[in-house]
């Protein structure tokens, strides 16, 4: 099998723009695509403590064990089996129901990974099986001509061009994309808290005027905490004192968890959602936050880039036995085609929830409230878990913990 590697000829028939999570993971798929890759990931980024957790679906630990991600973590990797979702105003005690729960006692429905510890892991993999990025990045891009430029005065050919450099990136723009923002003027704040109560395998969100707020447990110990706030309202917690943080997430969270911590300030995250409506035409495709920037109140971020990288993956081995090289519409169009659904579905959910469960009291929240109450009720249930559980509006071949065969 053919690896991905640099080369010095100036045409590559598949070339990957982008250092970050989705990118490498990226990486590792194309891989095994039996067809060689200039990589483009800019410089490094200098490293910074990274409290982030990221939340990978059932199908979705089925591909990063496929691919050898999982056994290079080194940290906990928590299950989750069961989500309980509430948009109360009022804290709910220990005693209180809450409105939705989702949960499968037999099976989990995710798992909770650190960002640091996942992002060493691929790095560890990708130099085990020799695959490397060059330090400059592409700076510009003709799709019409299939030429780009790199920051090192570089001129290159490519048959398929997949960006995965983040949401804000002009790649997206300069490739033909139209981008809609859906930035609300909302912050996350991230963060890791202790509890006086041990955690169990539930996670928790509620969705208040302010905006939602969802604990993570990683441990017996420790939660995980996105925290979504008007930016001005992010401000105010980020300049208070300790005392009045570990105040402000306990008055937020309830007493759930028992009395919650933080093991240290929390960081701030600004949040730009976006919505590309074509990830894909002929010679580029979009992948990761460059395809679809989410707001974080689902925990799908990751999962998409995931399923995008294992779509491509397919798309490249099904052209492949035809005869279809990468520069062939047909990879684009087929990406198109089964990236589409599931996108705009999430892209649609994240929204509406954001909008109708986080406003201040009115009408329409009233009706999401109840209408919330219903849904924990009705058979819809069952179908809204197993989407949540992966595989379902995306069927990769990895989703399945099997690789395509050529």
């Amino acid at each position: 099998m053919s690896s991905l590697y640099n080369t010095s000829d100036h045409h590559h028939p598949v070339v990957l723009a982008g250092g970050g999570l989705s990118a490498k993971i990226m990486a590792l798929c194309l891989h095994h695509a039996q067809v060689s890759v200039q990589w483009y990931a800019g410089q490094a980024v200098p490293t910074h403590r990274d409290e982030r957790t990221t939340t990978i679906h059932a199908a979705g630990m089925k591909m990063l064990s496929c691919l050898g991600i999982i056994e290079h973590c080194t940290q906990p990797i928590w299950p989750i089996y069961s989500i309980q979702v509430s948009d109360a105003d009022a804290p709910l005690q220990q005693d209180e129901s809450w409105p939705l729960d989702w949960n499968d006692q037999n099976a989990p429905i995710a798992y909770v990974l650190q960002n640091a510890d996942l992002n060493n892991a691929c790095d560890t993999l990708l130099a085990e099986q020799s695959i490397s990025a060059l330090s400059s990045q592409i700076d510009t891009v003709s799709i019409a001509n299939r030429t780009l430029m790199t920051s090192s005065a570089e001129e290159n050919n490519f048959d398929l061009l997949v960006i995965c450099a983040g949401a804000r990136t002009p790649l997206i723009t300069q490739a033909g994309f139209k981008i809609k923002s859906q930035e609300a003027g909302q912050t996350a704040l991230v963060g890791l808290l202790s509890a006086d109560i041990p955690a169990s395998h539930t996670a928790y969100q509620r969705f208040l005027p302010s905006g939602p707020i969802a604990l993570m447990p990683m441990d017996s110990e420790t939660y995980s905490l996105v925290w979504t706030l008007p930016d001005h309202a992010a401000e105010d917690i980020l300049s208070a004192s300790e005392e009045a943080q570990n105040i402000a997430v306990n008055q937020a969270c309830g007493s759930m968890t028992g009395h919650l911590r933080f093991h240290r300030p929390p960081q701030r995250w600004k949040l730009a959602p976006s919505f590309v409506p074509r990830i894909a035409s002929p010679g580029v495709v979009l992948a990761g936050d460059s395809a679809h920037s989410l707001h974080p109140l689902a925990g799908m971020g990751l999962n998409l880039a995931l399923a995008d990288a294992a779509t491509l993956l397919d798309c490249l081995i099904d052209g492949q036995k035809i005869g279809l090289s990468a520069s062939h519409s047909f990879i684009s169009s087929s990406y198109q085609r089964k990236r589409k659904v599931e996108i705009t579905a999430m892209t649609a959910m994240t929204q509406a929830l954001n909008r109708l469960f986080s406003r201040p009291q009115g009408l329409a929240r009233l009706t999401g409230g109840i209408g919330m109450s219903l849904m924990g009720r009705t058979p819809l249930m069952r179908p809204i878990k197993d989407i949540a559980m992966g595989g379902i509006l995306s069927r990769p071949h990895l989703f399945t913990g099997r690789l395509p065969q050529n």
